[in-house]
């Protein structure tokens, strides 16, 4: 299993070895800057907007008109139905346990056919998960691991911006709760089948 420095240079690793299976990575300490990776495909701005969406939050019709297009994810890449109650379940699990390991995020609701292709989400789990920081400054540190059925290596940059700002969501509520703060771990990008482009 490789670990990377930053979301970049996984996603730098990934151009090289797809198309392939089972691919993992992790970025042992994530952060906002190690989570940003800015392509041809998707700008700052862009990143912003779908981890904004994605994360279940407000976006105006202006918005979408101006950041949405199919080949970034269309409706197959749209996880944020019903997404504010999910990450209050997480936060809920990891407050009355913080050694849950029920602290997970399905994208899809229920049973789907594979040829429909609106629910043959990529992202299936994101499975959250705190341990013992061994900073002075805080208690806990929370952690992703994000599971995929697939991977557009192109698509990448969309997915690890989405997960950061999910996992500040989490963090956040949890400090809400809890009246101290948590740190940001790892995280750990399981893929079964990688390939370069949605075309392939």
């Amino acid at each position: 299993m490789n670990t990377y420095s930053s979301a970049e240079e996984m996603y730098q690793y990934a151009l090289r070895k797809a198309p392939t299976f089972d691919f993992v990575g992790i970025v042992t300490s994530f952060t906002e800057e190690n989570a940003l990776v800015e392509t041809d495909l998707f700008d700052k701005k862009s990143l912003q907007y779908y981890g904004k969406k994605n994360c279940g939050m407000e976006v105006t019709e202006e918005e979408k008109k101006l950041f949405e297009t199919e080949y970034r994810g269309g409706s197959q890449g749209d996880y944020s139905i019903e997404m504010s109650e999910k990450i209050d379940n997480v936060v809920e699990s990891l407050v009355n346990f913080p050694s849950s390991k029920r602290a997970v995020i399905m994208m899809n609701n229920k049973w789907w056919s594979h040829d429909d292709t609106d629910e043959a989400k990529c992202c299936r789990e994101l499975h959250f998960r705190l341990t013992p920081s061994e900073q002075e400054d805080y208690k806990w540190k929370l952690s992703c691991t994000g599971f995929f059925r697939a991977q557009a290596v192109d698509i990448m940059p969309k997915n690890f911006y989405f997960v950061f700002n999910i996992m500040q969501v989490v963090r956040q509520k949890i400090i809400n709760s809890l009246g101290y703060d948590i740190e940001i771990g790892s995280y750990t990008h399981f893929v079964t089948t990688l390939v370069l482009t949605r075309y392939d």
